[in-house]
């Protein structure tokens, strides 16, 4: 309570120089019945706290034209109900000059993303954490980040690579000499031994983490994006294209990337190659939506036992405070078994509360048979 009590006063304070925006809410999720049909057993109105970053959690930014800070303090864990609501992402943003803009911390560089469950469907994204440089001229932008991990170093030389598997082979070494039940003396002699063995060898290369380029041109024609993403000293790389845009009552986009990866510097690379494709359709209350992916994870071995294809669908009907749906999963429709998930639903509106409530049917392969999963969720999200 003391540190949303904080953030309070600080917005007061800041209002006075910048444009100030605060936004609050809360997600409880319950779970009216559920049927397991592998295990056989059905439950019955479980309920806790479900507050992502990407549901409805506690929002404060601050802005002028130059600089900007976006805080966002949200549940770490499901069903974690504390005061202190640890998990949180930070983000300040400032232009140096008009066409520049520096953003630090979270991050969010993708390619084109279906709007059925926001996250299944997309082909590749690059690292939520970092530097990124964006240089902005009319229509066309460029961004250059470098994402290393929260905390971590992006660039390594070789001898702080070693002093860390020297640290890490000494730590494993006593807590497997103590498992062992082994002396004190015992215990600190395996420590350094296996210390000194990672110390006496050669210091390994440097390495570098993730790194990506995007860019992006809005015009008449519509939007067209490209993003290069190579992470683990350029063993892992991936490349892509894509392009959306509206016509009427008709929206889509469409994607296409390569990826390539190595298991060593030295290994042969590994490369696939993937497409996407998204077409929405609305005509007063009505609307529809279809996203297509196709993936080939090495293309030495096209057949499909080594292929991806995605299928998602969404009917909706909108109501005078709500909308009724109907959504469709299949990740695997190359698969021997068919295994889905059928959604059925409502989603409505209570003045400043909107609730949304869930008939789920899913099918899982379970050894040589395909079992039933159903279960009815229900959420309740109320924001300010």
């Amino acid at each position: 309570m003391k540190k949303i009590v904080g953030i309070l006063a600080a917005a007061a304070v800041a209002a006075s120089a910048f444009a100030v925006d605060f936004s609050a809410g809360m997600q409880l999720k319950a779970d009216l019945f559920n049927y397991d049909g592998v295990a056989e057993t059905a439950q019955g109105f479980s309920l806790w706290n479900e507050n992502s970053k990407d549901d409805k959690p506690f929002v404060f930014s601050i802005s002028d034209e130059r600089v900007g800070a976006t805080l966002k303090i949200y549940d770490s864990e499901k069903a974690k109900l504390d005061s202190d609501m640890g998990a949180h992402a930070y983000s300040i943003w400032f232009k140096p000059f008009d066409m520049l803009r520096i953003d630090l911390g979270s991050q969010d560089i993708k390619l084109n993303c279906e709007t059925i469950s926001y996250w299944r469907g997309k082909l590749f994204g690059a690292g939520d954490w970092g530097y990124k440089a964006t240089v902005n001229v009319d229509a066309f932008s460029v961004a250059l980040a470098i994402l290393p991990k929260n905390g971590e170093f992006w660039f390594q030389d070789g001898k702080s690579l070693k002093a860390a598997a020297a640290k890490k082979a000494k730590e494993d070494a006593e807590a497997k000499a103590k498992e062992e039940y082994k002396s004190k003396a015992e215990i600190e002699a395996a420590g350094k031994k296996a210390e000194a063995d990672v110390l006496a060898a050669d210091d390994p290369d440097a390495a570098i983490g993730e790194m990506a380029l995007f860019a992006q041109y809005s015009a008449d024609f519509g939007t067209v994006i490209a993003l290069f993403d190579a992470n683990d000293t350029f063993k892992d790389i991936k490349v892509g294209a894509g392009y959306k845009n509206t016509f009427g009552d008709l929206g889509m986009f469409a994607d296409v990337a390569f990826f390539s990866k190595k298991a060593n510097k030295d290994a042969d690379p590994v490369n696939g190659l993937a497409i996407d494709a998204d077409v929405t359709y609305s005509m007063d209350a009505f609307s529809a939506q279809g996203y297509v992916q196709w993936k080939a994870n090495n293309l030495e071995t096209i057949k499909k036992e080594t292929m991806d294809l995605k299928l998602y669908a969404k009917l909706a009907y909108a109501l005078n405070n709500g909308s009724v749906y109907f959504k469709f999963f299949d990740d695997d429709l190359f698969a021997d078994k068919f295994t889905s998930d059928i959604h059925l639903g409502y989603d409505g509106n209570l003045g400043a509360m909107s609730y949304e409530v869930e008939a789920q049917l899913k099918t899982v392969a379970a050894g040589d048979d395909v079992k039933v999963q159903f279960n009815v969720p229900c959420y309740f999200r109320i924001g300010f």
